[in-house]
């Protein structure tokens, strides 16, 4: 493990380490999509690859809400690992699947009026929705399997092991591409066929995900009776606290997109369909400096659980300085290629031209976000998180604050200032924080 002692080179080396495989993980994360898509296109109807694409949507708007099971568990997994606890390690684990179980049975339970819900707002076109209503209740089977999924990978972050979690995405997407297209050659499930390939792929992942954790469960259950640490009322609260609150920060982020979403939709269908262009470019590079949030987050929580500030502040450094560059480096990527890029996603002339008349936006804001993208993994791995649920609630409130009195005047570059504006006030409003996070560093993590 690496020191307070260490040089930079060998901090940078180590955060590389850490970074480069949550990056590849990360990018597997389209393929799938891509691969459904395809298969669907060749069904000779528009569709079902729109039943496929709601299909997708509407999980990964409810799993995206559940995104606390992996951050709150990474954190204090990370915690544990620093103060050489991997009993306690395994218990936060454990305790975490129970929970992402009980939380996938609730959905199973409630999948009629959850897809009522989520095709409300959608067209009446027969057709496709009961397609997607054939796709989702098939899928939402795999919730359980998900939402543990998400807490093994939160665990595996906190214990530092970044390479487990790139095999553990490579075997789900390459297990799910593999089975979606022998459904689809093999037998007529159709978007069926799609739907039991990510089922399927779920549940064989989630047991290869249970053998990579097996150190630290086997840990934990070796301790009896263990009903009385798995339902630990102090331990429990703490989880649901720290939950609660990334809860509300991730459901601030949704509102975030949606509004953009709606702004754009306002100003006419050719600015939605820019817009969505341009934020595919902006995944890209979140994409990739998530992988430096993730090591940072990691690296807190263990600097934490050590007691060690000089050991944080050397990660911070180290990652504010990797990461800087790597942006800059998207930054400019995105003015020589930018409109390169756009010409790849879509071959419509006028949404080419208006992307690369507002393409100056996608080129700043990997500068301005990736303080925002740093200082919440800074703050996940610290368990600060009533910090990140009021900073957002905070930005969300400026976001919506800036683009009602800009886009009226500016347009679409109203919404993109907007934009820049919210991951602005997400990292001052952090920021402010950072003194109190520092004194905690040297306080028992439990306090």
């Amino acid at each position: 493990m690496i020191t307070e002692a260490a040089s930079q080179a060998q901090w940078r080396k180590h955060l590389l380490r850490l970074s480069l495989p949550v990056m590849l993980s990360n990018g597997m994360v389209p393929i799938v999509g891509i691969v459904d898509t395809a298969v669907m296109g060749r069904m000779g109807s528009p569709e079902w690859i729109a039943a496929t694409a709601v299909g997708a949507l509407l999980f990964s708007s409810i799993y995206w809400m559940f995104g606390f099971l992996r951050m709150g568990t990474g954190g204090l997994v990370a915690q544990a690992f620093g103060a050489n606890d991997l009993i306690d390690a395994g218990r936060v684990a454990v305790r975490a699947m129970l929970i992402g179980v009980l939380l996938g049975a609730i959905l199973i339970a409630l999948q009629v009026p959850i897809l009522r819900i989520g095709l409300a707002a959608l067209s009446d076109n027969e057709d496709w929705k009961s397609l997607t209503a054939i796709y989702f209740s098939i899928r939402i089977y795999a919730a359980p399997a998900t939402l543990v999924l998400y807490v093994i990978m939160g665990t595996l972050i906190g214990l530092q092991l970044m390479r487990q979690v790139l095999m553990l995405q490579f075997v789900l997407n390459v297990l799910n591409i593999i089975l979606t297209v022998g459904f689809f050659s093999l037998t007529d499930l159709a978007i069926a066929g799609v739907a039991w390939a990510t089922l399927i792929s779920e549940y064989v992942t989630l047991a290869y995900g249970l053998y990579l954790c097996r150190h630290v469960i086997r840990r934990a259950l070796s301790q009896k009776p263990v009903s009385t640490w798995l339902f630990d009322t102090n331990a429990c609260i703490r989880y649901f606290q720290i939950s609660g609150n990334l809860f509300i920060r991730t459901l601030c982020l949704i509102l975030a997109v949606y509004w953009m979403t709606v702004l754009g939709s306002r100003i006419g269908v050719a600015t939605l369909a820019v817009n969505t262009v341009l934020l595919h470019m902006v995944s890209l590079a979140a994409y990739c400096l998530d992988g430096y949030a993730h090591a940072i987050e990691t690296l807190t929580g263990y600097s934490r659980g050590k007691r060690s500030l000089v050991l944080f502040q050397r990660a911070a450094r180290t990652s504010i300085e990797l990461a800087f560059l790597t942006a800059l480096i998207f930054s400019l990527a995105f003015w020589l290629f930018g409109d390169s890029l756009t010409s790849l996603m879509t071959t419509d002339e006028d949404i080419r031209e208006l992307a690369s008349h507002w393409l100056p936006w996608v080129i700043l804001l990997p500068l301005t976000g990736v303080w925002s993208f740093l200082l919440d993994g800074i703050f996940i791995g610290a368990t600060q998180t009533a910090n990140m649920r009021d900073s957002m609630i905070v930005s969300l409130l400026v976001f919506g604050l800036a683009s009602l009195a800009l886009v009226p005047a500016l347009g679409n570059h109203g919404i993109w200032l907007s934009y820049h504006i919210m991951f602005v006030s997400r990292a001052l409003t952090l920021a402010r924080y950072w003194p109190a996070l520092l004194t905690q560093m040297t306080k028992p993590a439990r306090q």
